[in-house]
């Protein structure tokens, strides 16, 4: 097809993984050998000017290596900008990390249509924090006490319906579903479970980095226009 990318000959390639922890909970078991790897906390969302900030730090402190993946899609436009002068950089062409574990961003806008207030979560976004639904939970109740943090967490829901747990299908959902389902009990949202996809993670670890994929050339810069339907994504150099 047109728009499919030639698979890149990686052979003596220096390849980056910059990513944020919850993607990296996908792929951690099964990344290439050789591959560097560099992961920020999934709280760096809350601020897409600073998670953009410090993602281009890390591109520019990463300019040894021919190639950097990003594990971020556009997530709240904080790729929007990022540039490498020497490597190129390969990154999912969706809009955040829901669309990842769904497979695509249309299958996400399914997600949206059907219940636009849904709140998701997956291992990675449970992580080990002792609240899931708030990632600096701890320093937080330190500041605020618990009871003010839970009616803050509820006050930030308040336009949610519904919490879904994605089962990507990449680690046994017992236990997370079981904190998915509590913390739904406990905010008053219906709990329904999803199937997502490994679609995504699997052909970002293996290289396949087809039309799904934006591959930006060294100079290059990610912008908006680049994740619409319509645009064309760069074919692979070799």
């Amino acid at each position: 097809m047109e728009d499919e990318l030639d698979k890149p000959d990686l052979k003596d390639k220096k390849v980056k993984f910059i990513t944020c922890d919850v993607v990296y909970d996908e792929v951690k078991d099964r990344l290439p050998q050789g591959w560097e790897i560099v992961k920020f906390e999934k709280r760096l969302h809350e601020r897409s000017d600073y998670l953009r900030e410090t993602l281009q730090k890390e591109i520019d402190n990463s300019q040894d290596y021919d190639i950097i993946v990003l594990g971020y899609g556009l997530c709240g436009k904080s790729v929007d900008g990022l540039v490498s002068q020497k490597a190129i950089m390969v990154l999912p062409k969706c809009d955040d990390c829901i669309s990842l574990f769904l497979g695509s961003s249309q299958e996400y806008k399914k997600q949206v249509a059907k219940a636009p207030g849904s709140y998701y979560l997956t291992r990675g976004y449970i992580g080990e924090s002792e609240n899931p639904m708030l990632s600096n939970y701890a320093e937080m109740k330190e500041k605020y006490g618990e009871e003010t943090l839970e009616w803050l967490i509820k006050e930030m829901l308040k336009n949610y319906t519904r919490l879904v747990y994605v089962n990507t299908g990449n680690y046994p959902p017992e236990e997370w579903r079981e904190i998915a389902r509590e913390q739904a009990e406990k905010l008053n949202l219906s709990f329904e479970e999803i199937a997502g996809t490994d679609e995504f993670f699997s052909k970002l670890v293996s290289c396949d980095w087809d039309g799904g994929f934006l591959i930006i050339e060294p100079g290059q810069k990610i912008s908006y226009e680049m994740f619409l339907d319509n645009e064309r994504v760069n074919h692979w150099q070799k």
